[in-house]
């Protein structure tokens, strides 16, 4: 079989790193009975500041079909990479994340250095296209500037997960060889819902990174303008940028009495399906996802969601159990607040009904299969 080399910033058992992880996680249980599988990533979950427990550093360890490298900071360096890419037997390198300092950027540069050897290379951006490449966003169009002038990212197959992020990479490198195909979702079973829907009480969840591209303080500036029934809004994720955090909390001092908003910190991948059950809808008005695996998992778990339009692949969920509005009108947001505290029981019934469906219907793990297989078997 031929071996596919994954390099990531983080992987299992992080969990802080967001969706890349379970991106990497789900390709691997799917394509391992087809290809060998081998990752390199680093030792320790994002902000942490020591390995994870039961692991061995800068050695391989089998971690369910994969082998996976587990990178200590003082080899990840040229040196190092060079080292463990020199001497690891593999077919395709499989790059995540556009930006990646680390586990993109220097690989690309010992391959322009003439210190990697010949291999085809497949690069996902993960979404740092997805959104405008706003945040820090002189730094990022300068670098992309400078790619283009010494050619760091020549001569590789870019993957797209949607028609979306496909039209972001031509944006930047208008000649990219690109190929489409979603990430691999979850496994889906269609569960009875846990939570009660009574009408005049709604309550709503937040599952991300607290970042500016994720767009929370949107989604609090939106319910300081719902003034009917009882609306809990709590929030699960990392603290990836605490002056974001700093603003939000601002917002959530001047919301109306009937709005009860909560941080409960972080949750570890495996619990997000328990999480999701507990409430009526996921409110993520994002500024852009490539994929988004954590809309797909409230999807999967009965909630039902409330998206920005134009800026995921999930437009098409509107009226199946999904809520699409415009970024530019938040009015249709609050409306469709107002409406969600007014449903019933019954009419939330039917539209979890119109989101299993929807998502059964969307998730065709078979075809994306030999969507993978030929991209990675491909010259």
């Amino acid at each position: 079989m031929k071996r596919v080399l994954i390099l990531t910033g983080y992987y299992w058992p992080g969990f802080k790193g967001g969706g890349p992880i379970q991106s990497c996680i789900n390709m691997v249980e799917n394509l391992s009975d087809k290809f060998d599988m081998y990752i390199v990533t680093t030792d320790r979950d994002k902000g942490d500041l020591k390995p994870y427990d039961g692991i061995k550093v800068d050695e391989w360890n089998q971690v369910g079909t994969a082998k996976v490298y587990y990178m200590s900071p003082e080899m990840q360096n040229l040196k190092g990479f060079a080292k463990v890419l020199n001497e690891t037997d593999f077919d395709v390198l499989y790059l995540n994340g556009f930006f990646s300092p680390i586990f993109t950027i220097k690989p690309l540069l010992l391959r322009r250095l003439g210190r990697l050897k010949e291999c085809k290379i497949i690069l996902t951006p993960r979404g740092d296209f997805t959104g405008g490449c706003e945040n820090k966003k002189i730094k990022k169009y300068s670098y992309i500037y400078l790619c283009k002038l010494i050619g760091l990212y020549k001569n590789l197959l870019w993957h797209a997960t949607s028609e979306l992020e496909e039209q972001d990479i031509k944006k930047k490198f208008s000649k990219a060889e690109t190929f489409v195909v979603p990430n691999f979702p979850a496994k889906f079973v269609p569960k009875e819902p846990l939570v009660e829907k009574k009408s005049g009480e709604l309550r709503l969840v937040f599952v991300s990174r607290i970042f500016p591209k994720k767009n929370l303080k949107f989604a609090l500036e939106v319910l300081k303008d719902v003034h009917e029934g009882n609306v809990i809004f709590d929030i699960y994720g990392p603290m990836e940028d605490k002056n974001y955090w700093a603003e939000c909390e601002s917002i959530i001092k001047t919301l109306p009495e009937n709005i009860r908003v909560t941080y409960k910190g972080e949750v570890p991948h495996n619990q997000i399906p328990h999480v999701f059950e507990q409430y009526h809808a996921f409110f993520f008005p994002t500024l852009g996802e490539n994929y988004g695996h954590v809309i797909v998992e409230a999807m999967m778990n009965n909630c039902l969601v409330i998206l920005s339009k134009g800026v995921t692949s999930w437009d098409d969920c509107n009226g199946k159990g999904g809520f699409i509005a415009p970024l530019n009108d938040k009015s249709v947001f609050i409306r469709t607040i107002e409406d969600l505290v007014e449903m019933d029981e019954h009419e939330f019934k039917v539209n979890i009904k119109k989101i299993n469906s929807y998502i059964a219907r969307k998730l065709r793990v078979d075809k994306n299969i030999k969507f993978y297989n030929k991209m990675f078997d491909e010259k």
